[in-house]
């Protein structure tokens, strides 16, 4: 029978786990405490959070909001990173901390409803943040029209060339104006 404390707790990390859907499951083993405040002070300006977890009391609570497939990656000193927005920015912040510190490692992550190995955390954390890609798209939406506008104002500028080359070519042509005679 659970004591009321571990019931507590359970629900206390599915509210948590609700509030905060983008989910990065590490292990620490041999990172000192400054390392882990390290990482968890890089995680603080993109609205995360890192925590190190009971396994048992962890999985439970996902199996009962009903990531169980995530559950079964909860072995050994466990440690999660919480976050509610850009998974992108999630998964590039905890694998760039992972480069320079080679005791935490990348075990799973669940981001935007997917779970995603660490190899799949890796690819994502490579990609462009999410404001470059939009940028890229407008840009790319935007170019068609460009050239668009370029072709249909090209024979508009062809016309004004013609145009100011046969002025030019009077203005040679025509003798100059020879002043009439004072009478």
């Amino acid at each position: 029978m659970p004591n009321k404390k571990n019931i507590e707790s359970v629900k206390a990390l599915e509210e948590r786990l609700k509030a905060s859907p983008n989910l990065v499951l590490t292990t620490y083993q041999g990172l000192s405490t400054p390392e882990l405040n390290d990482l968890r002070a890089k995680l603080k300006p993109l609205n995360s959070e890192y925590s190190v977890v009971k396994n048992t009391i962890t999985s439970i609570a996902l199996k009962n909001i009903g990531l169980e497939e995530f559950a079964k990656h909860f072995t050994g000193p466990t440690a999660l990173a919480f976050q509610k927005g850009d998974p992108a920015a999630l998964s590039k912040a905890v694998v760039d901390f992972a480069k320079t510190n080679e005791k935490l490692k990348i075990v799973a992550a669940y981001l935007d409803g997917k779970f995603l190995s660490d190899k799949e955390v890796k690819i994502l954390a490579s990609l462009p943040s999410r404001e470059v890609l939009i940028t890229k798209v407008a840009i790319m939406l935007n170019m068609p029209i460009q050239m668009m506008a370029r072709v249909l104002n090209a024979p508009l500028q062809k016309l004004a060339g013609v145009i100011k080359a046969l002025e030019q070519a009077r203005t040679k042509e025509a003798p100059a104006a020879t002043p009439a005679p004072a009478a």
